[in-house]
């Protein structure tokens, strides 16, 4: 009876919520608004990368590639309600890299390696950032707090602050948390290849997807579970759609107004 009682209370607010996504013309739900959305991802970004969290590495020689390719993405995005800010935290163990809503952008200083250049970075940058243009974090909210329930009353609970704490668990940001959590399958391929064209349309070589991933796979070898088990897809699937998704890209690439010139990535401690 209550699971019957909350979806008719849903179901209204669920039709007047599905959004066409101008990226893959896919209907998408949304509770949210934006603005809700971006509020959370920059209180989450303070929890995430406060002093008692992370350390912040701010020296150019590694700092600065990363807001030369930020600045670039973002140009390319062409989101002006996003107010973009882009930190490097310094651990050597996290190969890791995010973008919360609101264009929240932090890297970890163990995925330079990987990336291996500006080029590489861009590529892992563009995907980031097109989970956010693609809304994939409201959307997620969206199915996770409908199935949680936490809309059990009507659609007022949206603007109550009492769902603070339960939004941002949802997020996956919360200072107790400290991790995101995974997107689907369908959303990594998503932002895989628009983000693909993002790289591609900033100026950066969009070849260097395939190479990132191939360095990525060979990183992972026998520390992952196969992909119907995870929710993200495998490296070889990843380069294979990567090289179906390369003409377009290098189309991109050649109309870009903007080339930008190759610059090598050198993590703090290593020297080349």
């Amino acid at each position: 009876m209550r699971s019957r009682l909350l979806l008719s209370l849903a179901l209204p607010l669920l039709l007047a919520t599905c959004k066409t996504s101008p990226y893959t013309g896919r209907k998408q739900m949304h509770l949210f608004s934006e603005s809700y959305m971006n509020d959370m991802g920059a209180q989450a970004y303070v929890e995430m990368t406060g002093a008692a969290n992370a350390k912040l590495i701010t020296d150019p020689k590694y700092f600065a590639p990363l807001q030369e390719v930020g600045n670039a993405i973002a140009q390319a995005a062409n989101k002006p309600s996003f107010k973009w800010e882009f930190k490097l935290i310094d651990d050597p163990e996290t190969v890791n890299a995010w973008c919360l809503p609101g264009g929240k952008i932090a890297f970890y200083t163990a995925i330079y390696p990987i990336l291996e250049d500006t080029n590489g970075m861009a590529i892992v940058m563009g995907h980031e950032v097109m989970h956010a243009l693609l809304e994939h974090g409201n959307e997620r909210m969206s199915q996770s707090t409908l199935a949680n329930g936490i809309l059990a009353a009507s659609s007022v609970a949206l603007s109550n602050n009492k769902y603070h704490n339960e939004i941002i668990g949802l997020m996956g940001a919360g200072a107790t948390v400290g991790v995101l959590l995974p997107y689907s399958r369908k959303h990594e391929s998503e932002a895989d290849e628009q983000g693909l064209y993002l790289a591609a349309k900033a100026g950066y070589d969009p070849e260097a997807g395939i190479q990132v991933w191939e360095r990525m796979a060979k990183l992972s070898e026998g520390a992952r579970p196969p992909e119907f088990l995870s929710t993200h897809p495998d490296p070889r699937n990843r380069i294979k759609n990567m090289q179906k998704w390369m003409p377009k890209a290098k189309q991109l690439y050649a109309q870009s107004q903007k080339k930008t010139n190759q610059k090598l990535l050198v993590p703090p401690g290593v020297k080349k």
